[in-house]
């Protein structure tokens, strides 16, 4: 079986304006971009990532019941625990103190899991973090504490059966994220 995850976050606003008299042309001007009250940047390395993972023999996943786990990481960079105030010119609001994350995407295994697409049956994806805490589709995890400079917050995914008959082929998933502050 080959497996591919891919990771998204998708936050963009996109304006179009088009010019209301012209003589000489039309156009469309496409005009891109975020404004963000956040504590953390993301490497772009980190935004939209695709994870290849091992073929997994489905005599291993019927015996152990899981597949490998392949890691993946999602770093922060430039994280500053000061928040100034952009209504108070010199005030400040309280300092970023918690981040938190939200995998989602399509569910399987009664919404504990994330759902696969493709020829193969029988399995699902698991998002597990660096200690343990298993990741359940568009339920937020645990708070993370922000330090200053950059982090990088390690997880892992696997396959999983689902309780329907394995039947081998290849597979895929999209899984977008969000990072929440506080």
């Amino acid at each position: 079986m080959k497996t591919f995850i891919s990771l998204a976050i998708a936050s963009s606003l996109t304006m179009f304006i088009s010019p209301c008299a012209s003589a000489q042309g039309d156009g469309v001007v496409t005009l891109g971009g975020q404004v963000i009250d956040s504590a953390c940047g993301l490497e772009a390395a980190s935004v939209d990532q695709t994870v290849e993972m091992a073929a997994e023999p489905i005599g291993r996943l019927l015996r152990e019941g899981e597949g490998q786990r392949q890691p993946f990481q999602l770093r922060l960079v430039n994280c500053s625990l000061n928040r100034p105030d952009p209504l108070r010119p010199g005030g400040s609001l309280p300092d970023w103190e918690h981040l938190r994350v939200t995998f989602d995407g399509p569910t399987d295994r009664q919404g504990r899991s994330f759902a696969t697409f493709g020829g193969s049956q029988g399995v699902a994806f698991h998002i597990e973090d660096a200690t343990g805490q298993e990741s359940v589709p568009g339920v937020p995890m645990a708070l993370y504490p922000i330090v200053d400079g950059d982090m990088t917050l390690n997880y892992t995914v696997h396959l999983v059966g689902n309780g329907v008959p394995m039947l081998a082929g290849d597979h895929t998933a999209a899984v977008r994220f969000k990072l929440e502050y506080f």
